[in-house]
């Protein structure tokens, strides 16, 4: 799956790791705005250093995308100098 669709598996384990984050904030007693903004930041940090094979997924799946249409532009460029 990491292969074929990078950012549909990376952004379900960030959602995953936020709302674990946001679980275990809850059972600790911290409620309301701080809770969520404390999950915000810590499962921000905590993707940094385990997801980080998958953010690169997600970055060379975009960078092939890019490439191929930007080859596509050039070719339909070149095609209508001629």
């Amino acid at each position: 799956m990491l292969q074929r669709y990078p950012l549909p598996a990376y952004l379900a384990l960030r959602t995953a790791l936020l709302v674990g984050v946001a679980v275990v904030l809850w059972a600790l007693g911290v409620r309301g705005l701080l809770a969520i903004i404390l999950a915000l930041l810590v499962s921000s940090v905590i993707s940094l250093f385990t997801l980080g094979r998958y953010r690169d997924a997600v970055s060379g799946n975009l960078d092939r995308r890019i490439s191929r249409t930007r080859e596509r532009l050039d070719r339909a460029a070149a095609s209508e100098d001629e």
